[in-house]
């Protein structure tokens, strides 16, 4: 009976149903001796040139730009890099964390993934939006969870789906538009963050403790570095890509 339950939950959460996550008891944290983890990715080297991407009869998607379009996954400025995925790999022990209530939302403009890199915790509800005037699918696709692929037909249109377990990272495509790439890292904690422009990154409210922190680039492999965070300290680590061979 419980698989069967689990098999359905998993069917009803791909489809848009409303079938809840499994049941969890936090660990309470001391707010009062939590601490920080702040640091910047950068780049090292000359910085690989992005693919252009060529909508061919895509008139579509095309029209929605004006000069030309790359994909998105080698944005370095100044040396810092956009789109790298930051997260505490090990040291949290057996704590449990809630799941947040707030959904992780993904768009499709302008035929690409907004944003191209996000992050999600294990049964938290992850809603992709249509935000263009044509048909999209989204195809997911992870190596521990069910994948899905749902069809979001107009603008507008919507679907939900909860993936179970952790996995950076989980990828996402539009088979209608092959060029589409989207990643999602699930962890079973909150630590973690994408970089902007500045290539920063923030982990708040962190147990003081020993870890190791890892970044994880679609064109700029991964990385790891130990950092201990002090009670109601402020640890700081920083990582250094460079272009794979």
């Amino acid at each position: 009976m419980r698989r069967r339950w689990i098999a359905l939950a998993v069917v009803l959460a791909a489809c848009g149903g409303e079938a809840p996550p499994p049941a969890r008891t936090p660990t309470l944290l001391d707010r009062a001796t939590t601490g920080v983890i702040t640091g910047v990715v950068g780049f090292e080297g000359a910085v690989p040139p992005m693919t252009e991407i060529r909508f061919g009869s895509f008139a579509e998607c095309a029209q929605q730009h004006t000069g030309p379009v790359f994909s998105g996954d080698a944005v370095v400025t100044d040396g810092k890099v956009e789109n790298a995925f930051v997260y505490l790999k090990d040291g949290l022990g057996d704590r449990v964390f809630a799941v947040p209530s707030t959904p992780v939302e993904i768009d499709q403009r302008g035929c690409l993934y907004a944003p191209r890199v996000a992050g999600a915790q294990v049964d938290q509800t992850i809603k992709f939006v249509n935000g263009d005037p044509l048909l999209h699918n989204v195809h997911g696709t992870p190596k521990d969870s069910a994948g899905w692929n749902v069809s979001l037909a107009r603008k507008g249109a919507a679907r939900e789906i909860r993936i179970d377990k952790p996995e950076v990272m989980v990828s996402v495509r539009c088979d209608l538009h092959p060029w589409m790439q989207g990643w999602l890292g699930v962890l079973d904690h909150p630590y973690f963050a994408v970089t902007g422009r500045d290539g920063a990154f923030t982990l708040r409210d962190v147990p003081p403790g020993d870890y190791t922190l890892a970044v994880w680039h679609e064109r700029f492999g991964t990385a790891e570095t130990r950092v201990s965070v002090p009670p109601k300290g402020t640890a700081t680590a920083s990582f250094a890509l460079t272009a794979k061979k």
